[in-house]
């Protein structure tokens, strides 16, 4: 008898320790949602530091029990068509063991892919490699069901510099940017969503300090607009919009003689 007194008097302290790990995770999210670009790998490391300080990491002892450890098992958000194949293609970066080879970004607008020039592309060329092919082909076949806008930005490791055949770096990173797009309008995604455009070597990722750091910045990015997502899902409206207020109707796009 003891023993459940002791219990039940501990209960209410697990009630504020849950709804102190909720009030931190959401002033977290909503600072990530201030910054730009966030690095996925960074939010993830974030998200485990703070589970880890309430002992909410899996196979550890959770200080959380009973009705606590349910609600956190339970909180779910929605995710929409951007976020689900962002998700995706996390998974299958990892999946092909290509973490140094994919980047993934994150913003209140956006959600970026990074792709280095070494997983797309046969050296300094423009041909599409074997693993570049296998990366794009597989994210593809989820993207191709969606309808959200993908930009595509190509960049290289230097300035607008003419090389001897006449090609400078705008022309090169333009092309890498239209030979990502046209593979994947082959795998069956809609050229009207996809947009390449070539930046050079004006939007650096990393500070170049030698010739081999400074390859980091040869990449596609691939960036899926976030903005309004779910809007796609929803279904027209049939009827005309009217507000009511007392026994009064107004339309709020009145019609004109002629039905327009």
């Amino acid at each position: 008898m003891g023993r459940r007194q002791q219990q039940e008097e501990r209960s209410p302290g697990v009630v504020v320790l849950y709804t102190s790990l909720m009030i931190l995770l959401l002033a977290f999210f909503i600072l990530l949602n201030a910054m730009g670009k966030v690095e996925e790998a960074k939010v993830e490391a974030a998200i485990q530091s703070l589970q880890s300080g309430f002992g909410l990491l899996s196979g550890g002892d959770s200080p959380l029990s009973g009705a606590g450890r349910r609600l956190s098992s339970e909180v779910v958000m929605p995710i929409v068509p951007v976020e689900q194949d962002y998700r995706y293609i996390r998974g299958l970066s990892r999946s092909l063991d290509l973490d140094r080879e994919v980047s993934l970004l994150r913003s209140e607008t956006s959600r970026t892919v990074v792709m280095s020039g070494g997983l797309l592309f046969e050296g300094d060329s423009l041909v599409l490699s074997d693993k570049g092919r296998q990366f794009l082909g597989l994210a593809a076949e989820v993207m191709k069901n969606s309808r959200y806008p993908i930009s595509l930005y190509g960049h290289t490791d230097g300035p607008a510099l003419i090389s001897p055949s006449g090609q400078d770096n705008w022309w090169v990173s333009a092309e890498r940017a239209l030979v990502v797009l046209r593979y994947l309008v082959s795998q069956g995604v809609a050229p009207s969503r996809l947009a390449a455009f070539g930046m050079a070597g004006f939007a650096p990722r990393v500070t170049p300090r030698d010739p081999e750091h400074a390859r980091l910045n040869n990449r596609v990015e691939m960036v899926f607009d976030a903005r309004d997502s779910a809007a796609e899902d929803l279904p027209p409206s049939e009827t005309d919009p009217k507000v009511g207020l007392r026994g009064f109707t107004f339309d709020l796009l009145p019609q004109t003689k002629d039905g327009k």
